[in-house]
């Protein structure tokens, strides 16, 4: 059987959007990192063994999602750089 590769993401903490800012402006869930398994269950304890400093945190929930590489191996997209053109709205 196929080992699954899953990242796991809470939506506990905040994020702020520039350092200006008082208070978080930005709705998003935070990466805590990766599990390897045959399950998500598997690949959740494998991602507990090697990332021991999650117990000593405030976060309280993990949410596994199945991807097919890491964050580091994916394609980069800039924001700034390339101005991206929407087409135009479809009118029913």
């Amino acid at each position: 059987m196929k080992r699954k590769l899953c990242l796991f993401v809470t939506p506990d903490g905040v994020t702020y959007s520039t350092p200006e800012l008082s208070e978080p402006d930005v709705e998003n869930y935070q990466v805590l990192g990766y599990g390897e398994g045959l399950n998500e269950d598997e690949a959740f304890r494998d991602f507990l063994k090697n990332n021991q400093w999650l117990v000593d945190t405030k976060f309280e929930e993990a949410i596994a999602i199945e991807i097919k590489q890491k964050i580091n191996e994916g394609k980069s997209f800039y924001l700034k750089k390339a101005p991206v053109e929407f087409p135009e709205s479809v009118e029913n």
